[in-house]
């Protein structure tokens, strides 16, 4: 990172120039309340069994997962000695990425689950990975063949279909 970066005429814009032992505290300490967060919700859901998983399973596992992950993210980062490096927060990609995500559950439903998620993969591709439009309509149609194994054949499970 540039030290233009830290100009004075900057101020306001991003993405965000910190250093990255707060920065890195920062964002562990938010990936721990996701990962908080995921696990009341998913304490409130059925759990299944060991050969039937219920639908919470999946969450309280992903939640255990994230929680663990951003404690030792923020254990290391609290070690780290002060000052040093510098990062960006709220980089353009980052944002579009977190834009698009949640974009998805709101067409999940109504568009259908692969329609959605093969819409989100091809975006993400093209805005953020810069991939020609074509390449990523095939990488995100082999995204959304993997996904319908995967949920549908291998878990049996029922997903939302759309208008299609």
């Amino acid at each position: 990172m540039s030290e233009s970066s830290n100009e004075p005429g900057r101020a306001g814009r991003l993405p965000l120039v910190v250093g990255a032992r707060g920065g890195g505290i920062c964002v562990a300490a938010i990936l721990a309340a996701v990962g908080a967060l995921f696990a009341w919700q998913a304490s409130l859901l059925d759990l299944g069994h060991v050969g039937l998983p219920g639908p919470g399973f999946f969450p309280l596992v992903l939640a255990i997962v994230v929680t663990a992950l951003a404690i030792i993210i923020g254990v290391e980062h609290w070690r780290a000695p002060a000052g040093g490096e510098k990062v960006a927060l709220f980089h353009r990609d980052v944002l579009i990425v977190m834009a698009a995500s949640l974009a998805v559950p709101l067409v999940f439903s109504a568009l259908g689950a692969l329609l959605a998620l093969g819409l989100f993969a091809v975006a993400i591709l093209v805005i953020v990975g810069r991939v020609p439009l074509l390449l990523a309509i095939v990488a995100a149609a082999a995204f959304v063949a993997t996904c319908w194994i995967m949920f549908e054949v291998l878990l049996g499970l029922q997903l939302p279909v759309g208008p299609f």
